[in-house]
């Protein structure tokens, strides 16, 4: 017995480290594929889908997927010693083994219902997480101005309903835990009861080989109630593997079609011929024709909501026409390499998103290949070395949470440098200054005006500065497209 106990350990050992290696490859596997997914999956895919289901699946589920493996992995493991005392307990009594087998389904039998309230509990706890998830990382990032109208309390109220469904699935697992523990203890002992009053009485058993058999039996049980623990946490955790594994697949399956083609320069023009748009539930713009002549600075004004950001959508490729061509250098679009096309564009959009990083790594994010020499560069044509030389730590100063730290014309300079690192041929302002004071935009503008010449600019706004920037200026409103004369403001 003390050879057998020695080699169980050892086994046991080894298998657990096994286990612990192969369950943390799980959940990096499940990261990296999931966010590599992400990385590759078409624009149109996330304007349709929840933040929370990819921050969820990223940052918990994917270890709640990996503690179900474990778990799965550990189940079969104390299957099988069952199956080993089980042979053992036929060389002792048939008949108990016999009674083994009617312990394990009595068992199995009692503690069914709570294994399926516990399979329910896992799969509100994956919904709610996710759902918690998303309203919180919408939330902190509109958080100032909640805090400036002292409507935060207002927001943390909506949250209410999800977290008391998120609670009750808690207690719904920890009850199906609690109730399948309290059960097996008094099912085992009147069990073990019973089988000495008949196999002392009844099967004329000596008492050594009663006392060998209740040993085994109760290593049979404590076996059946870690099997029973491991599945309940397998259910409760299962539902955050499935969840993962089929986000997974589906941004596999939305993944962007990045084909390759003829190389695109923009040395003449980009051009949109009779290209129409459409969106699910409305028309975006119909027969539209617009000319972006390289070298120069074209501009397009409209109200909220005409299309002006889905002409720059489509010039990058992020949504395909549903009539039409999308033109460079009269190559079409569809025609070309995507990707080499997509790496001659420098893209600001509004929101000027910065990391809680350093000046160096939220213009290069992280691209290794790029130098100081470079990043310099960059920050002179953006207009942002004479602030980041004077920072205490120059290229190395933090910038603080979504670039705090900073003020808004510092943050929207380094976007632009950002934009300009890889020496691009189109740069594209998405409502780049809308949210700046005027003579910061204006020095903006006159920084990017200056760009023109070797760089061709597409400005989409509202703002006159980049009207009276522009060389050539249209209109955009209902869904059509008309070429407006340019005035001073």
């Amino acid at each position: 017995m003390i050879v057998m106990m020695f080699a169980k350990f050892v086994l046991s050992m080894a298998g657990m480290v096994f286990v612990g290696q192969e369950v943390a490859n799980l959940s990096t596997r499940l990261r990296l594929r999931l966010i590599d997914g992400i990385m590759k999956a078409r624009w149109g895919f996330f304007t349709s889908q929840p933040t929370g289901r990819f921050t969820a699946a990223v940052s918990t589920d994917s270890d709640r997927a990996a503690t179900a493996f474990k778990q799965a992995g550990l189940i079969f493991a104390k299957f099988v010693e069952i199956l080993v005392y089980f042979v053992g307990a036929l060389f002792i009594s048939w008949q108990f083994s016999v009674a083994a087998v009617v312990l394990c389904v009595l068992l199995w039998i009692a503690v069914s219902r709570y294994m399926r309230m516990a399979k329910r509990a896992g799969r509100g706890k994956t919904k709610y997480n996710q759902r918690l998830a998303g309203a919180v990382t919408e939330v902190l990032t509109n958080i100032k101005a909640l805090k400036a109208m002292n409507r935060h309390g207002h927001i943390a109220a909506v949250f209410d309903t999800d977290i008391d469904k998120l609670s009750r699935a808690l207690r719904r697992e920890n009850d199906s835990n609690a109730a399948v523990v309290a059960l097996q203890d008094p099912l085992l002992a009147g069990f073990l009861v019973t089988g000495i009053y008949f196999g002392y009485n009844y099967f004329g058993m000596p008492f050594e080989a009663l006392v060998a058999t209740i040993w085994l039996l109760r290593r049979i049980a404590a076996k059946i109630g870690e099997i029973r623990a491991g599945m309940q946490g397998m259910f409760i955790d299962s539902s955050a593997f499935w969840s993962t594994v089929a986000l997974i697949e589906e941004t596999e399956i939305e993944a962007e079609q990045m084909q390759k083609g003829s190389s695109m320069i923009l040395q003449n023009e980009a051009r949109f011929a009779d290209v129409s748009f459409a969106y699910p539930s409305r028309d975006v713009m119909k027969d539209i024709n617009i000319a972006i002549e390289a070298g120069k600075v074209t501009t397009i004004i409209g109200p909220s909501g005409s299309g002006k950001t889905t002409i720059a959508d489509l010039l990058v490729g992020l949504h395909q026409p549903r009539s039409g061509q999308v033109l460079i250098d009269g190559m079409s679009l569809k025609d070309g390499d995507l990707r080499q096309w997509r790496n001659r564009i420098g893209y600001i959009p509004q929101d000027n998103i910065l990391f809680n990083d350093t000046v160096a790594q939220n213009v290069t994010l992280g691209d290794a290949t790029i130098d100081n020499s470079r990043i310099e560069a960059a920050l002179k044509l953006a207009g942002a070395w004479q602030f980041v030389s004077r920072l205490p730590a120059g290229l190395d100063e933090m910038v603080g949470v979504r670039g705090n730290l900073l003020s808004g014309g510092q943050r929207q300079r380094l976007s632009i440098a950002r934009a300009l690192i890889n020496d691009p041929n189109l740069l594209i302002l998405d409502e780049a200054t809308s949210a700046l004071d005027h003579d910061t935009a204006l020095e903006i503008c006159d920084s990017v005006r200056s760009l023109a010449g070797q760089r061709t600019i597409l400005a989409i706004t509202h703002q006159s500065l980049w009207i009276d920037a522009a060389d050539r200026i249209y209109e955009m409103e209902n869904g059509s497209v008309t070429l407006a004369e340019k005035h001073s403001s």
